[in-house]
């Protein structure tokens, strides 16, 4: 099956497409706005039965509103979440984002249904010689600027002594816990196939920003822990602890 028209590199000077939005963080979000016109999408507060596109957030509760939109006038839909390298510090701390993911399928951490990233994994040749060289810099830049979604970290935090096994929080009530067929019990489940696996070392938990920056809750707390068993909230950058590490664990 030939990928899709859409899947590639869209040039500058695209003709704008008008978006409809019923989610009022459209609105407030300046540097969002910018991006999307940017990208082609002119986003306008209109009336649901004029909307030929409809731009949701993600999968988040809001998004149900242009969901339901879409699901009765047939318009079209496309899924507006943060970039994977979105910013210095999380948007709950009151910073816009520097990029910007549009699907017009699901979203890439939602397994249950079709999404735009499956579709090119699976579907693309991979076979453009100047995308694959741009893919490969800009692999090479990400590790050596040790850059991740939230890059506020200080090269010189301190760190575990190398040889741990590290473990990956999340935020509870995630979309991304539920679309990856995870729940709450999946992170338990995690640190113990973990402490199975290496019964003898060091486990090491990362928080997730938001935790650390006293937003939203993680899965775990100092209070639950085994005495070989720590959580990690300082600065380091994840590329710094995935060094240390003698095996990674994430719960879904």
């Amino acid at each position: 099956m030939a990928p899709p028209d859409w899947i590639g590199f869209e040039p500058a000077g695209i003709p704008s497409r008008r978006v409809a939005y019923f989610n009022a963080g459209f609105l407030r979000q300046k540097r969002l706005r910018r991006i999307l016109e940017l990208a082609g999408y002119d986003l306008r507060l209109t009336r649901p039965e004029h909307a030929e596109t409809v731009a949701v957030w993600g999968h988040s509760p809001y998004a149900a509103r242009g969901e339901a939109v879409v699901a009765k006038t047939g318009a079209d839909l496309i899924r507006v979440e943060d970039a994977f390298l979105r910013s210095l510090h999380p948007g709950r701390s009151g910073e816009p984002p520097l990029g910007l993911v549009v699907c017009k399928q699901a979203m890439h951490f939602d397994i249950t249904q079709p999404n735009d990233l499956e579709q090119i994994l699976n579907q693309h040749p991979l076979d453009d010689a100047g995308l694959l060289t741009r893919a490969r810099d800009c692999i090479a830049r990400i590790n050596e600027a040790r850059l991740s979604k939230y890059a506020a970290f200080d090269p010189d935090a301190p760190l575990p002594d190398a040889g741990y096994v590290l473990l990956v929080d999340q935020t509870r009530g995630d979309a991304s816990i539920k679309l990856g067929r995870a729940n709450q019990h999946s992170f338990a489940e995690m640190l113990m196939q973990a402490r199975e696996d290496h019964p003898t070392a060091r486990i090491v938990i990362k928080t997730h920003p938001e935790t650390r920056a006293g937003h939203r809750t993680g899965h775990f707390t100092d209070a639950d822990l085994p005495d070989n068993v720590t959580l990690y909230d300082g600065a380091a950058s994840p590329h710094a602890l995935l060094k240390g590490a003698v095996a990674v664990y994430t719960p879904c």
